[in-house]
This record gives structure tokens, C-alpha cells and sequence, in this order.
């Protein structure tokens, strides 16, 4: 049995401004246990991509988690924290890797493996109609007959 971006994909999608903060968009991955989303502009075009990756590897970030202990520790804190308070925008992949709903499920995951990427945003007609990830894939291979071959 053939299995296409359609029959694994999320419709109910949760998307972002590019003006929210990254402490907010912190707030949205854990209370939706999300790990990405797609960011829209004010007139709700695409503009990117943000994960939980970008916010790891952002180098504010990285500075915050690896500081080492100085007298001054409190005031430095509070400076690094900072970082949160900027938009999503500075750290969003604008790079917008798609699939449309008819792509089979072996074309998914061959961007996916080639792109080094977790989800993809799924387009029909310019607009976004859903979103796929790696989790949808091993979902369906979880609850799917032993005999399918992807």
C-alpha cells in the first residue's frame, strides 16, 4: 500500500508571528508539546521555519548555558537573558523546504533526510495547508502492518 504526505500530515496547525518573542515561543513549545513551528508575517505569508534546535543553537543562548561562575554573576544573567525578549524573527530558518499532499511519503523523507530536517510544511495552491514531521512518520510506521514499505 502507497502512503502520500496527505494521509500522515497535521491539518490542525498552530503557527507563529515573527514578532512574538523567543520566551513566548519558549511558552508555546512546552505548553503544546511542540518542538516547531511555522512563522508567518503580519499579512500571514510564510516567512520561516523556528525549532527547538534554533533556539538551542542560537549563540545568546549557547552563552547563557555555558557561562562560568563570576562574581558578577546576577548582573551578567539578567544582560544574557535579554536574548528572550528578541523576536523569532532572529532565529527562524527562512529556508522553506515543501511537499504538496500528493508527494509520496519516500519523496518526504528523502528531503528530509537530504535537508537534514524534522518537519516539512505541506503547500496546496501557495498555502499552507499542513505541516510533517518525523514523528508522523514513525507513527504511521508504529501503527502500521509489518508488510509496508515506505
Amino acid at each position: 500500500m502507497q502512503f502520500y504526505v496527505k494521509d500522515i500530515m497535521s491539518t490542525d496547525l498552530l503557527t507563529i508571528k515573527e514578532n512574538i518573542s523567543i520566551r513566548d515561543l519558549i511558552k508555546i513549545f512546552s505548553n503544546n508539546e511542540i518542538s516547531g513551528l511555522p512563522v508567518l508575517d503580519q499579512d500571514n505569508n510564510i516567512v520561516g521555519v523556528v525549532s527547538l534546535t534554533d533556539v538551542i543553537q542560537n549563540e545568546s543562548s549557547q552563552t547563557y548555558y555555558s557561562m562560568p561562575f563570576k562574581k558578577d554573576y546576577e548582573i551578567e544573567l539578567l544582560e544574557i537573558t535579554k536574548i528572550f525578549d528578541y523576536p523569532v524573527s532572529t532565529i527562524m530558518s527562512k529556508d522553506l523546504f515543501t511537499v504538496e499532499p500528493g508527494d509520496s511519503i519516500a519523496k518526504m523523507a528523502k528531503i528530509m533526510f537530504e535537508k537534514k530536517i524534522h518537519r516539512l510544511l505541506v503547500i496546496e495552491y501557495n498555502k499552507l495547508v499542513g505541516i510533517v514531521t518525523t514523528f508522523d512518520v514513525l507513527k504511521l510506521l508504529a501503527t502500521s502492518d509489518e508488510s509496508i514499505v515506505v
